[in-house]
């Protein structure tokens, strides 16, 4: 954003993946009629627009002007920083955009059996819809209202999933000869390491780095051998360790929340829900009633009827 020659700069908020370095920037100006800028430096590097509202702009790559719809809120630009753009803000605009350094990509696909990147197939900074890239933007914007408390290995969890969409849904790949799955030891340690990590503080690079592999290797070998991603595993031990805290009806629920990493009570409650299909309060009370039951009354069947 050092290029949007502006009185007043927009609102930027930035965090930092471990995944390769990708960064992540929410960027809101409440100013019309920014004015025109270009970047003055190419780079081998992809920028990832997705629109958070409708905004008026024209763009030019390498001199010609690119088509786009009227309104453009819920779409993504993929921008090509190898090309010379060059924009004109007209309006106010809310984006959140992914920088892509090509190495990261390229990082997805690091040997013959998984095919290597030669491009992406796109139209450069021409909006397109995206449902996969709007979804993990929805997932994420939350967070970014408090960066701080974001788990790191959500935070590589969306970058990775992102990065890989990309690669999957636009890149040109040489052929693919199959992949493989972690061996026992490595599958092991690594679900060693994330339950040891309830609260997210570690990122796929020290899981992949312990396994000796890329990240992009570790995350494919991971999803075929466990049949989920890192972060879902870790998400279903975290509603194990609660499921076992609230047995204990000492422990409030917000107490269990902060005991198995969740950022808060509703955070907690949120995905318990969405992932056992009952809220913790209820479970809880459930479970709670059927622990009371004196192991006999569960096997006593009413007079005259058969033990099932």
């Amino acid at each position: 954003m050092r290029f949007v020659t502006i009185p007043e700069k927009p609102n930027v908020t930035v965090i930092r993946s471990g995944c390769g370095m990708m960064g992540i920037a929410r960027v809101r100006c409440a100013t019309d009629d920014v004015g025109r800028f270009h970047t003055p430096d190419t780079e081998d590097a992809f920028l990832v627009s997705h629109h958070l509202s409708n905004f008026r702009s024209d763009v030019w790559v390498d001199g010609e002007l690119v088509e786009k719809p009227r309104n453009i809120a819920g779409l993504t630009s993929i921008h090509d920083y190898r090309r010379d753009i060059a924009c004109h803000m007209h309006s106010a605009f809310d984006t959140l955009t992914f920088h892509l350094p090509r190495p990261v990509l390229e990082g997805l696909c690091p040997d013959a059996r998984a095919g290597r990147l030669e491009d992406l197939a796109i139209r450069p900074s021409r909006p397109v819809e995206d449902p996969t890239i709007a979804a993990l933007a929805s997932a994420l914007l939350p967070a970014l209202a408090l960066p701080e408390r974001i788990s790191l290995l959500f935070l590589d969890h969306i970058c990775s999933a992102l990065a890989l969409h990309i690669v999957t849904a636009y890149g040109r790949l040489s052929e693919a000869k199959g992949g493989g799955t972690l061996a026992p030891w490595q599958e092991r340690r690594v679900k060693e390491m994330i339950a040891a990590n309830l609260d997210g503080e570690i990122r796929l690079a020290d899981l992949a780095a312990e396994c000796r592999l890329s990240v992009g290797h570790f995350v494919r070998s991971f999803r075929r051998t466990a049949n989920t991603t890192p972060y879902q595993w870790l998400l279903n031990q975290r509603i194990e360790h609660a499921k076992a805290l609230m047995r204990d009806r000492s422990q409030t629920l917000a107490d269990v929340a902060l005991a198995c990493g969740f950022a808060d009570q509703s955070h907690f409650t949120r995905t318990f829900s969405r992932l056992v299909g009952i809220s913790p309060r209820n479970w809880r009370h459930s479970n709670a009633s059927a622990d009371a039951m004196p192991a006999g009354a569960r096997l006593r069947a009413p007079a005259g009827l058969p033990l099932a």
